[in-house]
């Protein structure tokens, strides 16, 4: 009974002043959607990570061209080294510590059928690469590894290049032109999208035998990445050891004391930095919004005690007859979490649409969590909590002859 009289005479007094309390809400409500926003953009790219470490199929290594200097005593960098052979990839799929290898060259060339032109990533690269990348297809097949060895001139593709060549028509058996060699579609891939950490598309490229693409398109002898695939991922530091050793024997390096002409990069370990880079900006992002939130809350604070200065006579007469002090802090209390509550609310459904908005009209991924919209909520009881007890002890401590003689 007291507690429903203490909520009723909260809600008159914060209806007596509608646009004051009015105000302090919107204050509240956009500290809310600020957090749920920055926390949802943060979960997002978070997600994304997760997303991306998951579709590189296995624990990665990358091997590269090293630049190198183009003459002996200069200290600029040239070009890269054109070393990298497919026979370097088949000599590292052989070694103990390593699952699958790959061989590949990539470049962006121009891709007709019939009267459409395109700009595509051209991948020339070997049967491995399916199993290393956890490519699907979802029409026809991947070419074999005798059509590899034959330089048969067979491809698959993308589903976007099938979608912008072909606009629904079945792509298996007919034929599109790579820099003016044809190829027959033997293929076409699943749907994987862009990735996180690059924002290239897996979807917008093709694929052909890597002899055939370095014979036939490219006119070279070597290849430009070595994709590495590790049985389990205690073994990728033994492994990345193995192959450095094993290229500098066949590269001959040691023999003429040069440095490497190739690196080797972890992919889980890049992108656990760009995890470990993302939950840091999420943190301060999150703190500043909980800055913002903390204005909302300075908003109640100041309405409250302005509240208790214009109503010093009504809690001056209440002690007075025999009101207890906690009475009056408690209903002080309750129309500070009344403020937040309702601040909360409007908070919620301004960072929904929000983060919807931000989703839909930027490249940045939003996913409202239901942690997320807790933690929001919560923080703004928090606030409304925190800020509310300063009033309700100095309304709570007034003297009922003071307050009474004021008026």
């Amino acid at each position: 009974m007291r507690v429903r009289r203490n909520l009723s005479l909260s809600v008159k007094a914060l209806t007596r002043h509608r646009l004051r309390t009015g105000l302090a809400i919107s204050g509240t409500g956009l500290g809310v959607a600020a957090l749920l926003v920055m926390v949802a953009v943060g979960e997002g790219a978070e997600q994304e990570i997760a997303a991306e470490i998951e579709a590189l199929g296995g624990n990665l290594l990358l091997v590269l061209p090293e630049r190198v200097d183009p003459l002996v005593g200069r200290s600029s960098r040239g070009s890269l080294a054109e070393t990298l052979q497919p026979e370097d990839a088949e000599a590292i799929a052989a070694l103990p510590s390593v699952a699958y290898a790959a061989a590949s060259r990539e470049a962006p060339l121009q891709v007709k059928y019939g009267i459409l032109s395109i700009s595509t990533s051209v991948r020339a690269t070997t049967s491995e690469y399916q199993a290393i990348r956890d490519f699907q297809t979802v029409r026809g097949r991947y070419f074999t590894d005798q059509e590899a060895a034959e330089g048969r001139r067979v491809t698959v593709i993308g589903s976007r290049v099938a979608e912008q060549l072909f606009d629904g028509v079945d792509p298996i058996g007919r034929h599109i032109r790579v820099e003016r060699v044809p190829f027959e579609v033997v293929g076409v891939l699943e749907s994987k999208g862009a990735t996180a950490n690059a924002g290239s598309d897996e979807d917008d490229q093709i694929l052909i035998p890597l002899r055939t693409g370095l014979r036939r398109v490219f006119n070279v002898d070597y290849v430009t990445l070595v994709y590495v695939e590790v049985p389990e991922e205690g073994s990728m530091d033994a492994a990345e050891r193995d192959i450095a050793s094993l290229l500098r024997d066949r590269h001959g390096l040691d023999r003429l004391a040069r440095q490497d002409d190739f690196r080797i990069e972890n992919q889980l370990l890049v992108l656990r930095a760009e995890r470990e880079a993302s939950a840091s900006f999420r943190r301060l992002i999150t703190a500043l919004a909980s800055a913002s939130l903390a204005v909302g809350g300075v908003g109640i604070l100041s309405i409250m005690l302005l509240s208790i200065r214009e109503r010093r006579n009504e809690v001056g007469l209440r002690i007075a007859v025999g009101a207890k002090r906690r009475d009056v802090r408690t209903q002080f209390v309750v129309e500070a979490l009344i403020l937040g509550i309702a601040g909360g609310l409007v908070g919620l459904v301004l960072g929904v649409g929000m983060a919807a908005i931000v989703q839909n009209a930027t490249e940045w991924a939003a996913v409202v969590s239901t942690p997320a919209i807790v933690l929001a909520a919560g923080s703004a009881l928090a606030v409304a909590l925190v800020f509310g007890v300063l009033p309700a002890q100095r309304a709570a401590a007034l003297d009922p002859i003071e307050s009474l003689r004021a008026e």
